[in-house]
């Protein structure tokens, strides 16, 4: 005979006892908590308040605009004739583009638009056009690169028959060799940081060759400069190996836009 269960009254059957038991047994574990923190989204810093090393990345506008003095505030005194014996600058890039002469001597000709594709130049303003050809024959140009930028007047010559293209500017310039010398001063020129400042653009018709396709051109670009003092020359040295190469790569971009648009 098996014994007779006693149960007490009152007392929870004995097949309740285990949840209960869990129950209690998890409450004797320690409370895992989980802390959830709000971040407090802080609006992006100003670039004045970014590390130096993080400042670049916010300091890239399209259009470079430097409120600053004027650049002949850092001139030496004394006038041109500083001490100065800097060598003389000749920088040239070439390149052959799936375009005609003609299409190509309409963008280089038109001074006026410059400023919006090639680099280091902040503004370009025609002053005077030949009245026959309607041609520019002076403008305004600002250069600008880092701390400096500077207006000045520029002498521009168009000879659509040969494809040349070329504005000069400085404070002594000499047409026939692009050296200094006191007979090459024209109106206005003394206003610039250079003895002298020569872009001269040249175009010619690449023979096909038996090859298919359209009409090739080649683009010479040709920058001669000489800067007034040791200064300007230091600050531009970081940048001048380039320069060419770059202005020759943005007249290309500005002529597959101008040609896509057609």
């Amino acid at each position: 005979m098996r014994p007779a269960k006693c149960l007490r009254l009152g007392s929870p059957p004995p097949g309740s006892l285990a949840p209960a038991r869990a129950q209690a047994a998890a409450l004797r574990q320690p409370i895992a908590r989980t802390i959830s923190t709000t971040s407090n989204k802080r609006p992006h810093p100003s670039p004045s308040q970014l590390p130096g090393r993080l400042q670049a990345p916010y300091l890239q506008p399209h259009r470079r605009s430097f409120g600053l003095p004027s650049l002949s505030s850092f001139l030496p005194s004394g006038g041109g004739d500083n001490g100065n014996n800097s060598p003389k600058r000749v920088l040239t890039a070439n390149r052959t583009l799936p375009y005609s002469p003609e299409l190509l001597f309409k963008v280089i000709s038109s001074v006026e638009s410059y400023s919006q594709f090639l680099p280091f130049l902040n503004a370009s303003t025609v002053t005077a056009r030949d009245p026959e050809t309607g041609y520019p024959t002076q403008a305004f140009l600002t250069v600008g690169y880092g701390p400096l930028s500077e207006t000045f007047t520029s002498r521009v010559d168009c000879d659509p028959a040969k494809g040349i293209v070329e504005a000069r500017s400085g404070a002594r310039y000499e047409p026939k060799d692009g050296g200094s010398s006191a007979s090459g001063l024209f109106p206005g020129a003394n206003e610039g940081i250079f003895e002298y400042l020569s872009t001269k653009w040249e175009l010619a018709p690449v023979v096909p060759g038996g090859k298919p396709g359209g009409p090739q051109t080649k683009v010479q670009l040709e920058v001669r400069f000489e800067f007034r003092n040791q200064l300007h020359a230091t600050l531009m040295g970081a940048v001048e190996g380039q320069m060419a190469g770059l202005m020759i790569e943005a007249f290309e971009k500005r002529i597959r836009a101008l040609h896509e648009g057609q």
